[in-house]
């Protein structure tokens, strides 16, 4: 800890100036990540609330010659408006929802692990947990940015809690996260505090009751998924909150072994929270392959279903579990991370493929996707641009809020 620092209700916040808080390498590059995604937070919003759509006056005193085309403008809005790039209302989960489980769930997970390995006492985690924990909620932070997107207009936010609905996983979120995300830094304040007395004295408990809260957030995530009855991969998944869990893992450790090869390298300990990570991410990798094992995912294997389904056995199992084995960790973290991606494409795009009803008139198939030559559009659509600029833009809310808090309280270097 170096010596300029600030003493304030327990913690001690770095002298820095504004020039270092805030211009720091790490923070330019999560400006530029930041900057793009803003391009593309100003299409969509100039889309969703600029675009002259079709309303009831429109269709007062309407002629016969401009009937066709105010019936077509209609179907637009209703069915999605491919030419200028808008989110297709035909396919109900697409890239913001990917990172939101992507980014959030991991973060999610990495905190769980933390907290697990102060519940058994590991040496390792009393001195990586602040720093551990901090990624964990900046990564939620970024996977929360995401889903902010999707949600499109604040007015849907606002008739959540005139019209609230708690048997809703939706709805459900909303107290979660009330909960969640400051809970997750209280926990962080006690693994940092200098009141140390005080700090052994809670932190059974507060292990314990952020283990709970974890449960639960899982357990949410898993009833909103499954309120989607017609998506047969998403509801025929056992216990869907353990799949959560389990695949939040792989890339919650993986970002936890990038961070920790970026910044922990010089630490007297970084060969040891290395073997920690690879020792859980062998266990995560064995668990998850067992559970997908019995899921049926691999039966998705149809364009462009099976790139996904190979890029995430192949980059997000297969062989992060070859490296483990030999000890490259960080690459099979940098692995992992990309693989898990597209585990996360695979669970999305693949629930919209693999329905159980017969909506399109083609015959229910339970077990199988529908031809998706003949369904594309309905199912499946590329990333659009302002998608991808957006998903870059949530990356940098996650790096800039981890950099922040490092910045001023130091959790890389926390005494032990």
């Amino acid at each position: 800890m170096e010596k300029s620092v600030k003493k304030c209700c327990g913690l001690n916040f770095k002298s820095v100036s504004f020039k270092e808080l805030f211009f720091n390498k790490t923070m330019l590059f999560a400006y530029i990540l930041l900057a793009v995604g803003v391009i593309g937070w100003i299409q969509i919003y100039a889309l969703r609330f600029g675009h002259n759509f079709v309303n009831v006056k429109d269709l007062v005193n309407i002629n016969a010659d401009d009937a066709k085309q105010v019936a077509l403008a209609m179907k637009e809005q209703i069915f999605g408006m491919h030419h200028i790039e808008e989110v297709p209302r035909t396919e109900p989960w697409g890239m913001f929802v990917i990172q939101y489980i992507y980014l959030l769930y991991g973060g999610s997970a990495l905190i769980f692990l933390t907290s697990l390995g102060e519940l058994f006492n590991l040496k390792i985690s009393h001195k990586a947990s602040a720093a551990l924990i901090t990624l964990g909620i900046s990564m939620v932070f970024g996977g929360l940015a995401s889903i902010a997107t999707d949600l499109g207009s604040p007015l849907n936010i606002i008739y959540m809690f005139l019209n609230p609905q708690p048997q809703s996983g939706m709805w459900l979120m909303l107290p979660l996260y009330s909960i969640y995300i400051p809970f997750t830094f209280v926990e962080i304040y006690f693994l940092m505090t200098n009141k140390r007395e005080l700090a052994k004295k809670l932190a059974l408990w507060l292990v314990i009751i952020g283990l709970g809260i974890d449960f639960g957030e899982f357990y949410i995530q898993g009833m909103l998924f499954q309120l989607s009855e017609p998506r047969h991969l998403w509801t025929n998944f056992p216990a869907l909150w353990i799949y959560f869990l389990l695949t939040g893992m792989l890339s919650g450790i993986s970002f936890a072994l990038i961070y920790a090869g970026l910044s922990l390298r010089k630490k007297e300990w970084y060969n040891e929270l290395k073997s920690t990570l690879r020792k859980a991410g062998i266990v995560a990798i064995i668990l998850v392959a067992a559970y997908e094992t019995v899921s049926g995912l691999s039966g998705l294997s149809e364009y462009p279903f099976n790139i996904m389904f190979w890029g995430y056995v192949t980059l997000g199992l297969a062989l992060p579990l070859v490296l483990f084995l030999i000890k490259q960790d960080v690459l099979a973290g940098v692995l992992m991370a990309i693989g898990t991606f597209a585990g996360r494409e695979l669970f999305v795009f693949g629930g919209n493929a693999d329905p159980m009803t017969n909506r399109f008139g083609m015959g229910p198939e339970a077990f199988s996707t529908y031809n998706v030559a003949e369904i594309e559009k309905t199912v499946f659509d590329s990333p659009h641009t302002f998608e991808i600029l957006i998903i870059i833009g949530c990356i940098g809310v996650g790096i800039a809020v981890f950099k922040l808090l490092d910045t001023i309280l130091d959790v890389s270097n926390q005494p032990h």
